[in-house]
C-alpha cells in the first residue's frame, strides 16, 4: 500500500531509525562553522585551555544533526583506529574535517582521535558531575563536550546544582545567568580545564547573554555564533536528494503533480532564508498530498533512457513482445529491420535491480525506450560506408516527443523513418557471423564506428556526475525550483521540466528476455544513483 505523502525525518534524532538510514547529510554549507570548531579544538588541544562555542539557530536548522554527526563520526573513526581499519581522510566525516589540519593529514586525524575523548550530553541536570568525572578519567586527553539544547533548564541547573523545584521558584533571571557564568568560569579554570565545549541552542538571547556574562569574567572563553543556513540551491539539494533516497517517487514527481500554487509555495519556502529543513520537506509533502488522483491535463514529459540493442536476427518484427517488459507505445511503423518502443508505466515491475523502492523511484522520473536493430542495420553500421544513413536512423530513434505532441507531427516523424529504412532495405547485407562470433569483445567493433557517427559518443556529457552514458543528446539536469528568478508560472514550470535523453548501446546475439533483463539490471542502478546523489 502506498500513500500520497513523502517520508522524511521531522527531527534529527530520528535519523537513527531504520527507515531513515539512507538519509544523506550534506556538510559543505557548514564550512564556515567547521573552521570555528577547528580553531577552538586546536587551541584547547595545543595549549590546554578551555574553549567554548555556542551555536544558536531556530528549530530545524540542523543543530542536533551537526551535534550527532560530529559525535558519530568521532566514534566511527575511533573504532576504526582501534581495529586497525582507519585508512584515509573522508570529506563526508565531520570529525575528519575538524582535526585534519590544513592539508587533510591522515596522520593528524589518527593522532587527534587517539588523544581526544568525547562526551555527548543532553537533558541531564547532573551533567557537570559527569563532565568533571569524564575529564578526570581522561586527564591525558583533550576532552570534547557536546551539549545539545542548552536553552533547556538542565544546563543551568547542572551548573548551579539546584533542583527542579528551586529552579522553577527562582526562574531564569539575569542574576541566575550571571551566577551560572561565574560557576562555568571557575570550572573551566580547574576541573574542566583544557576541555572544549560545543553548546547548541535554539535561544539566541540565552546564547548571547551567557556569552556576555562569561566573557565579562574571562575574556574570550565563550563565543556565540549563528548556525549557518545553506543557500536556496543547497537547501533544495538536501531536500531533493533525500526525498529521492527515502521515497518510491521523486522530488520532481511530487512537484510535477502539484498545482502551480503548491509549486510556488515550495519555491518560496526554499528561498526564504529563515525556514529550516522541516518547513521545506513539509512543502514538498503538501505538494504531493494535495495533488489530484490523476494529473490534470496531459501527462508529464519524463526523462528518457534508451537501450539500443544490436541482435543477430534478420527480422526483428515484434521482437519486443518476447521480452515481457509490459505495455508500450511503438515509435516506428512496423517493419523487419528496426523496432523502437517506449515504456511509460510500471516498466520496472519485471526487473530485479535494487529494491522495489528504487525501481519505482526510477520509473517515476524516467521512461524506458528499447531499440532493436537486426543484421541489416548491423551490416550497414560495420561497413563504414553508410554513415549518413546510420546517423539519421540513430537520431530518429532517439527523437522524443512529449505527450502533448500533435499526432500529425508524430506520424510525420514515423514516415521519415520509413524513408530511411527503405534505403537500408535496398542494401545488400554482409555476412556478420564473424562479428557475432567475437563474444564480448565485439563492442570494440561497433563502438569504433559509433564514434564516427555520434559526436560525444562515450566521452560523457555534463550533468551525469561520475556516470557517463554511452551517448546523450540532452544531459540530466536535476529538478531545481531554486533556479527560478521569479515566481511566475512560466519560470516555475520551466525550472522543473525534464528533458534528459540518455542512450546505452549493447549487442546481444540471441535476444531473449533473460540477457536483456540482465543488462538492464546492470545499467539502471546508475540512473538511480544519479537521482539520489545530486
Amino acid at each position: 500500500m502506498e500513500y500520497n505523502r513523502i517520508i522524511y525525518p521531522e527531527r534529527a534524532e530520528y535519523l537513527s531509525e531504520q527507515k531513515f538510514q539512507s538519509y544523506k547529510v550534506f556538510l559543505s554549507h557548514w564550512d564556515p562553522l567547521s573552521i570555528k570548531i577547528k580553531n577552538n579544538f586546536e587551541e584547547a588541544h595545543l595549549r590546554r585551555v578551555s574553549k567554548t562555542l555556542i551555536i544558536y539557530g531556530a528549530q530545524s536548522t540542523g543543530k542536533t544533526l551537526l551535534a550527532n554527526k560530529l559525535s558519530q563520526d568521532f566514534n566511527t573513526t575511533s573504532t576504526a583506529l582501534q581495529a586497525g581499519a582507519f585508512q584515509h581522510y573522508d570529506d563526508a566525516n565531520m570529525w575528519h574535517r575538524t582535526v585534519s589540519g590544513f592539508s587533510k593529514d591522515e596522520n593528524l586525524i589518527a593522532e587527534n582521535t587517539r588523544t581526544t575523548a568525547l562526551l555527548h550530553i543532553e537533558d541531564d541536570a547532573d551533567w557537570i558531575t559527569k563532565a568533571k568525572q569524564f575529564c578526570g578519567s581522561n586527564s591525558g586527553r583533550t576532552v570534547l563536550i557536546i551539549a545539545d539544547n542548552c536553552e533547556r533548564d538542565y544546563f543551568i541547573q547542572g551548573l548551579l546544582g539546584i533542583t527542579d523545584l528551586n529552579f522553577l521558584q527562582i526562574g531564569r533571571t539575569p542574576t541566575l545567568i550571571k551566577s551560572a557564568a561565574q560557576r562555568f568560569v571557575a570550572l573551566c579554570r580547574t576541573e574542566l580545564r583544557g576541555a572544549m565545549l560545543l553548546m547548541f541552542t535554539n535561544d539566541e538571547g540565552f546564547a548571547q547573554s551567557f556569552e556576555e556574562a562569561v566573557n565579562t569574567q574571562h575574556q574570550g572563553l565563550v563565543e556565540a555564533t549563528a548556525m549557518p543556513m545553506p543557500s536556496p540551491r543547497d537547501k533544495e539539494t538536501v531536500i531533493r536528494v533525500n526525498t529521492n533516497r527515502l521515497n518510491p517517487f521523486s522530488y520532481w514527481y511530487c512537484l510535477d503533480r502539484a498545482g502551480i500554487d503548491e509549486k510556488k509555495n515550495t519555491f518560496r519556502t526554499l528561498t526564504a532564508g529563515a525556514d529550516g529543513y522541516k518547513a521545506a520537506f513539509e512543502s514538498v509533502d503538501r505538494a504531493i498530498q494535495l495533488a489530484k488522483p490523476s494529473r490534470i491535463g496531459r501527462p508529464p514529459k519524463k526523462c528518457l533512457i534508451t537501450f539500443f540493442v544490436l541482435t543477430d536476427r534478420d527480422c526483428v518484427r515484434d521482437c519486443v513482445d518476447l521480452l515481457g517488459l509490459g505495455s508500450y507505445v511503438r515509435n516506428v511503423n512496423s517493419n523487419s529491420f528496426l523496432d523502437v518502443v517506449t515504456f511509460t508505466e510500471n516498466w520496472t515491475s519485471e526487473l530485479s535491480f535494487g529494491d522495489q523502492r528504487s525501481r519505482k523511484l526510477l520509473q517515476s522520473e524516467w521512461n524506458l525506450r528499447i531499440v532493436v536493430a537486426g543484421n541489416p542495420f548491423v551490416s550497414a553500421l560495420l561497413s563504414g560506408t553508410q554513415r549518413p544513413l546510420i546517423k539519421n536512423l540513430i537520431d530518429a530513434t532517439l527523437a522524443y516527443h512529449g505527450p502533448g505532441t500533435h499526432s500529425t507531427t508524430v506520424n510525420k516523424h514515423m514516415d521519415s523513418i520509413d524513408t530511411e529504412i527503405e534505403l537500408l532495405t535496398a542494401l545488400t547485407p554482409n555476412d556478420n557471423s564473424s562479428f557475432w562470433a567475437l563474444g564480448q569483445i565485439r563492442s570494440s567493433k561497433y563502438e569504433g564506428e559509433l564514434r564516427c557517427y555520434l559526436p560525444g559518443y562515450s566521452t560523457g556529457q555534463p550533468g551525469f556526475m561520475n556516470y557517463l552514458p554511452d551517448y546523450s543528446t540532452a544531459p540530466y539536469r536535476p529538478c531545481e525550483l531554486s533556479a527560478s528568478q521569479t515566481d511566475t508560472d512560466s519560470e516555475i514550470n520551466e525550472t522543473i521540466r525534464r528533458n534528459a535523453i540518455a542512450c546505452e548501446f549493447t549487442s546481444i546475439k540471441d535476444l531473449t528476455a533473460l540477457p536483456l533483463k540482465a543488462y538492464l539490471d546492470k545499467k539502471l542502478p546508475n540512473y538511480v544513483e544519479i537521482m539520489q546523489e545530486q
